[in-house]
C-alpha cells in the first residue's frame, strides 16, 4: 500500500466473524507502513472498528457509510473479511472503481435448516457426533438444552472433540431448529472465534 497523505480505508467483515485477535492483526499488519489513517464502514456488527479506533493512535476518525452507497467516494484503499457469501457486490462495486482492496480469507461456520431444504455441508442433528442429546421439552426448554449442550461442550464431554470439530470450520451445519436458537450455534461460534494464524 503506498503512502497517502490521509488515506480512507474501507473494512468489512461479515456479523459472524467472531475473532478480533484476526481482524486486529490484519488491519495492524497491512496498515503498517501508514503513519495515520481514517476508517470507513458500513456495518460495525461487534464493535471492532471502533475499538481498533481507540487502540491505534494513527487512526484518525472512523466514518460510517450509508448502505446505499456504491460509488465509494473519498476511498483510497478497502479491506475486506471475505467469506464468500457476504460481501460479492461491495467487491465488485470496489473493483468498478479501481480501489485497491484486500480480500482476507474468513472461513465462517453456519448452521442451516434442513427441513427448508437449504444447503448444507454436515448434519448436526440428534444422532450426529454433534447432535444435543438433550431434547427439547423432556431436559428443558429451547434456552435450556442449548445451555446444557454449552456447558458439555465447554467440559468436552460430547461423543466428539474440540480439535474434531476444526473439520467443520467454514462448513454449514444442518440442524431441525434453525433460523430459532440451536445447539449448532454453539458449535458455529466456537469455530468463528478462533484466529487462523493466516
Amino acid at each position: 500500500m503506498n503512502i497517502q497523505e490521509t488515506p480512507t480505508v474501507f473494512i468489512a467483515y461479515p456479523h459472524d466473524f467472531l475473532c478480533y485477535e484476526k481482524f486486529e492483526r490484519k488491519i495492524t499488519k497491512i496498515l503498517s507502513n501508514l503513519n495515520k489513517f481514517s476508517l470507513a464502514y458500513r456495518d460495525d456488527y461487534l464493535g471492532y472498528i471502533e475499538k481498533k479506533l481507540g487502540a491505534d493512535k494513527r487512526v484518525l476518525d472512523a466514518i460510517t457509510l450509508p448502505d446505499n452507497k456504491k460509488n465509494f467516494d473519498g476511498i483510497n484503499y478497502a479491506i475486506i473479511f471475505n467469506d464468500s457469501e457476504s460481501f460479492s457486490n461491495i467487491i465488485t462495486d470496489l473493483s468498478t472503481k479501481k480501489i485497491p482492496t484486500r480480500l482476507i480469507d474468513t472461513k465462517i461456520t453456519r448452521v442451516v435448516n434442513v427441513d427448508k431444504k437449504e444447503k448444507y455441508d454436515v448434519y448436526i442433528g440428534r444422532g450426529s457426533d454433534w447432535g444435543n442429546p438433550y431434547p427439547i421439552g423432556i431436559e428443558g426448554n429451547r434456552d435450556e438444552v442449548i445451555r446444557k449442550y454449552q456447558y458439555d461442550f465447554d467440559r468436552g464431554y460430547l461423543k466428539s472433540s474440540k480439535e474434531q470439530l476444526l473439520k467443520l470450520r467454514g462448513r454449514t451445519l444442518g440442524c431441525h431448529c434453525k433460523p430459532a436458537a440451536c445447539h449448532g450455534d454453539v458449535l458455529a461460534n466456537y469455530l468463528n472465534s478462533l484466529d487462523d494464524g493466516e
